[in-house]
């Protein structure tokens, strides 16, 4: 979290806050999680989708390549 403090004016009246460091409130803070959970989680999935699509890929090379050698192994 930020720390926040006053400085005084002239007249002895106290000025606007100025906030010390980039901390974020709590509840931005829980947003700004949440968001990178959820990209993290799409990353995930993609990531899944990916290997599953490779997979599926070299299953049918070697179908291909068993095919031509006429069956053998």
């Amino acid at each position: 979290m930020a720390l926040e403090y006053k400085q005084r004016e002239s007249d002895g009246s106290m000025g606007q806050p100025v906030r010390v460091g980039t901390g974020l409130k709590l509840d931005e803070q829980v947003l700004s999680l949440g968001e990178q959970l959820a990209q993290e989680k799409i990353k995930g999935i993609q990531k899944d989708l990916l290997i599953n699509s490779l997979g599926q890929t070299v299953t049918q090379l070697k179908l291909e390549i068993l095919a031509m050698k006429g069956g053998e192994v």
